[in-house]
């Protein structure tokens, strides 16, 4: 059954990649979100779209009239140039963008519902990348200690997402009229998805979180409650007091892990290099430059460092602290408690491995050769130390450590 409907009922002809964009533009810009998507948000949308659409025109198919069965073939596609985790984001889209096709009249039914990604056997845990508590203290003590906007504003940008669990959205997007006083504490009310949460302050990043907004009125900078709380110094930068991007901050925990050696900072290429690696103008989908080797589940997997594994450490580390899995859930802001389990996960597999409580329990020996060995030590005991042969020592020492 073909999913077109007649021309005639349609609002306009879409034919051109632009064309598509602009339609799926005004979609996001409605639907995505609440009418409310983040900007990194809008531009994944667009970039996996306009993906399809090329990959649509090299199989010189046409998106509105793509069947079920070719849109398979687009997911085959995918299968063998991505992780599953991208797949399922990029299928994730496409099943927006027929929804948008759909709603306006394009399109009878949406090919892309029942396009499933393809499962993967994982353990959730294993996903979690995070600092042990010796190299969080090493990532801290590495933060500058200046009193100028740049240090201050580093210092409590890393703490914040180290210690408080927060994310690079509630960090963008915080200004200084979402700072929460209640008597002697102090909390940043943050925005995250779809809801809305207080994280406490500790004493000491209530104090930091004063210097810095000391230094910055200092500077000669005008406060406000719409300003952002976290914004751009760089004298060279055309967004100079504008608000961290999502992409900076990941930028600034990727020096301050690099710069202690946590994480390997990618290398330069050389003119040579990029020349080499450019596309050329006949490339209609973009070009991987990793290798499918990469992938292979018998490769050993290396910890990959990012800013979101600041927030990983914090929820671990709280909960091997002692805390609660109720208040690691409050300060992380998880809707769902499982989400909270896996970092609970992660400190009992190591911990309480119920193996060692097998092996931490003695043998149960059998009364004759309990009294057997008790006698071969009594024996032992009477010789005189001085004359015992080496191997007699130790089978006295095994002895006694069993009688024990």
């Amino acid at each position: 059954m073909s999913n077109l409907l007649p021309t005639s009922s349609s609002k306009f002809v879409l034919v051109e990649e632009q064309q598509f964009l602009t339609f799926f533009d005004g979609f996001v810009a409605t639907d995505v979100g609440d009418g409310a998507a983040a900007n990194d948000t809008i531009r994944t949308y667009r970039s996996n779209v306009k993906q399809f659409l090329r990959w649509c025109e090299q199989e010189q198919i046409n998106p509105i009239s793509a069947t079920f069965a070719e849109l398979k073939q687009y997911r085959h596609w995918l299968v063998s140039q991505y992780k599953q985790t991208t797949i399922c984001l990029k299928l994730s889209v496409l099943r927006r963008f027929y929804d948008a096709l759909l709603e306006n009249g394009y399109i009878i039914n949406n090919p892309a519902l029942r396009l499933k990604p393809p499962r993967e056997v994982k353990d959730p845990a294993a996903t979690i990348n995070f600092l042990e508590n010796e190299e969080m203290k090493q990532l801290l003590h590495s933060l500058p200690v200046e009193n100028t906007v740049h240090a201050l504003r580093d210092r409590l940008l890393i703490s914040l997402m180290v210690v408080q669990g927060c994310r690079t959205v509630d960090l963008h997007r915080v200004c200084l009229g979402n700072i929460v006083k209640n008597g002697e504490n102090v909390g940043l009310r943050v925005f995250s998805k779809r809801h809305t949460r207080v994280i406490p302050l500790t004493p000491d990043l209530a104090k930091l979180l004063q210097r810095y907004l000391r230094r910055r009125r200092k500077a000669g900078e005008t406060i406000t409650e719409l300003t952002p709380l976290f914004i751009s110094v760089a004298r060279n930068n055309e967004n100079i007091g504008k608000p961290l991007s999502r992409r900076s901050i990941r930028r600034i925990v990727d020096k301050y892990l690099g710069a202690t050696g946590l994480k390997e900072l990618p290398r330069k290429k050389s003119k040579k290099t990029k020349k080499l690696t450019l596309k050329t103008e006949n490339d209609k989908l973009p070009a991987k430059t990793e290798k499918k080797e990469r992938f292979s589940p018998l490769l050993p997997k290396v910890r990959k460092l990012s800013a979101h594994s600041l927030r990983h450490t914090a929820g671990t580390l709280a909960l091997r602290a002692g805390a609660s899995l109720r208040q690691v859930q409050d300060l992380l802001g998880h809707t769902d408690p499982k989400t909270t389990m896996i970092y609970a996960h992660i400190g009992d597999r190591w911990q309480y491995n119920p193996a060692l409580l097998l092996l931490a329990q003695k043998p149960q020996l059998d009364e004759n050769i309990t009294r057997r060995i008790q006698q071969l030590r009594e024996s032992l005991a009477r010789i005189n130390p001085l004359h015992l042969t080496l191997h007699e020592e130790e089978t006295l020492r095994i002895f006694e450590k069993i009688c024990a």
